[in-house]
């Protein structure tokens, strides 16, 4: 790869590709922090450009896994929770489940929503990058320069 010079208006076009490939490996489930951390891992020294995209990349995905996990774990206590009364009371709910059954199916949208969005600002993140522009996620972005800047 060739080396990005730090006072350029734009970074290279492999620089551009790495960096997006970073953010869009969050298609990848899992997957895609390994791409990610692999590319920060092999291009660290070679680009600033590519170091910051993919690490930050790498920390959105990690973060973004734990909160889906947190998020479906809740929805599952919930939905675990709806059969309650139908344990204790089996033949009063013979006929049709008790309202919370359904208000609790029905909430499996918010980390259905919670993920898509999630996919979609990572995604964002990898067109902004193949376009050579710098990309800092909300919040995220500027903790992880900062951290860059204290090595």
């Amino acid at each position: 790869m060739a080396q990005h010079d730090e006072g350029s208006a734009q970074p290279i076009q492999d620089e551009r590709i790495m960096a997006a490939i970073s953010h869009a490996s969050i298609i990848a489930g899992g997957f895609g922090i390994v791409v990610a951390a692999v590319i920060w891992l092999m291009q660290k020294e070679k680009s600033s450009y590519v170091r910051f995209q993919s690490l930050q990349a790498t920390v959105y995905q990690f973060v973004g896994t734990l909160a889906l996990l947190l998020a479906w774990a809740c929805w599952g206590c919930f939905y675990a929770l709806s059969f309650v009364p139908m344990m204790r009371n089996p033949q009063g709910f013979e006929d049709a489940p008790p309202p919370i059954f359904w208000i609790s199916l029905a909430s499996m949208v918010v980390p259905l929503v919670i993920m898509g969005l999630w996919w979609l600002y990572g995604l964002y993140g990898g067109l902004r990058t193949l376009q050579g522009r710098d990309f800092q996620y909300l919040g995220l972005g500027s903790k992880v320069r900062r951290y860059m800047s204290e090595e």
